[in-house]
């Protein structure tokens, strides 16, 4: 699968999987929320470190910078 994920969009999806890892952690009272904030975490962490997003793909969508200059020659 080729990347679709560009570098601001990577960064920000790292730093969700670290506040879902911490509400993991927040929520050990609560199996379901525990599990369903490692899973968000394991996501987000999963498309930031493969910069690959399969529901970019679906949606036609791709947040990687384009050089222009190369296009156009």
């Amino acid at each position: 699968m080729r990347g679709n994920v560009g570098r601001i969009d990577a960064w920000i999806r790292g730093t969700l999987a670290v506040v879902f890892l911490v509400l993991a952690a927040v929520f050990s009272a609560s199996p379901v929320l525990s599990l369903a904030a490692a899973l968000f975490a394991l996501l987000f962490g999963a498309t930031a470190l493969t910069h690959s997003c399969p529901l970019y793909n679906v949606f036609g969508l791709d947040t990687r910078a384009h050089d222009s200059h190369a296009q156009h020659q």
